[in-house]
């Protein structure tokens, strides 16, 4: 027995058990990192920053151009870069929240030919698709709802780096009204109001 502790505590022996100590280390270190890199990336919720966000819209009146915005909107988003197939926009806003500070314009909004608020509080987006184009934009396909009318849209945005808060997203898109009856009975025609309506937004969240 005394001769094998004698061996341990020799010079030599100690030096191996140092480096096979250290190597140990040294592998188990790059088993992990390995492990972190090729782990996939999660998708990963967000919170929004409501007043630093917003969602308006545009169109034209007797050639005039009007502009609005919706205060009471709410969104639920989910992002990942590695999968877009896990990534998923729900929004829901109110109509009788539209205002545009002409209060001609935004006494009429609420009525039953436009956007019918008694009938129809909420309107909602649902996104089906969401993907990165070869730009680096990015575009999300999806189911808009007004007036209890659904119909397919497709609006394109930026976004800063997702993993960097906060992120902004900036984007479009463009509805024909009368796809929702907005203002079908009374200017079905277009010749007061545009028929294209461009809903623009910016929205800053940070990742949960």
């Amino acid at each position: 027995m005394q001769k094998i502790i004698d061996t341990m505590k020799s010079p030599a022996v100690r030096k191996r058990l140092i480096i096979f100590g250290v190597a140990k280390k040294l592998a188990y270190a790059g088993v992990l990192a390995f492990a972190m890199m090729t782990t996939p990336a999660e998708a990963r919720d967000y919170t929004i920053d409501y007043g630093a966000s917003k969602i308006e819209f545009t169109g034209t009146h007797a050639d005039n151009p009007f502009k609005g915005a919706f205060g009471e909107w709410t969104a639920a988003i989910t992002f990942d870069t590695a999968d877009m197939g896990k990534s998923k926009i729900i929004a829901t806003f109110k109509p009788d929240s539209a205002k545009t500070g002409d209060a001609m314009y935004d006494g009429t909004l609420p009525q039953t030919d436009w956007f019918n608020t008694k009938e129809h509080p909420q309107a909602t987006f649902t996104s089906s698709q969401i993907r990165r184009k070869d730009d680096g934009t990015y575009m999300a396909e999806g189911d808009l709802t007004i007036r209890g009318i659904t119909k397919p849209v497709r609006m394109d945005f930026t976004l800063t780096d997702p993993d960097s808060a906060p992120v902004r997203a900036e984007g479009s898109l463009t509805i024909d009204r009368l796809d929702f009856d907005i203002g079908k009975k009374s200017d079905g025609a277009a010749e007061w109001v545009s028929r294209e309506i461009n809903i623009n937004f910016m929205i800053v969240a940070t990742p949960q």
